[in-house]
């Protein structure tokens, strides 16, 4: 199953992929967020960077990720999900008013996976596009305030 959308918002590319790449505990700590996860940043060697993500919402789950930074295009992660192995790509376009930010993501069922995912495929891309944009909006949010004092959390 493949998930793709694009989003244009009216910042540089380079700020976009800083913003988007500074991986933090409190990603998805917000009220507004579709999940509810603590993240972990378990080392950073060069241009790769290894998470942990404990979720509670919309499933319990505890995710490995392996984040492959290709500054300032964007990046790639590999995770393990309980019934898919995800390949996902944020790629980040300059545009003449911003940036397009497209996320490609590959899911790729296994075990029960190769069952449950047709069944959830509008509620994966659902879900997929809900935390785009979370974060679209707290990016936007936090690059708008950023010259009034410390930025919010994510």
């Amino acid at each position: 199953m493949i998930v793709r959308l694009e989003r244009v918002v009216p910042f540089p590319r380079d700020t976009v992929y800083a913003w988007w790449t500074d991986f933090r505990e409190d990603d998805h700590r917000s009220r507004d967020s579709p999940a509810t996860s603590r993240r972990e940043v378990l080392r950073r060697a060069g241009n790769e960077v290894w998470l942990r993500d404990r979720a509670t919402r919309p499933a319990p789950v505890t995710l490995e990720e392996h984040v492959v930074l290709d500054p300032p295009n964007g990046y790639v992660v590999r995770a393990r999900y309980p019934g898919a192995e995800v390949l996902y790509e944020y790629r980040f376009e300059p545009v003449p008013d911003g940036t397009r930010i497209v996320l490609r993501a590959e899911v790729r069922p296994r075990h029960v996976g190769r069952i449950l995912l047709p069944l959830a495929r509008t509620r994966v891309s659902r879900y997929a596009e809900r935390d785009t944009d979370f974060h679209v909006r707290r990016m936007a949010d936090d690059l708008r305030t950023a010259g009034s004092g410390p930025p919010r959390p994510r």
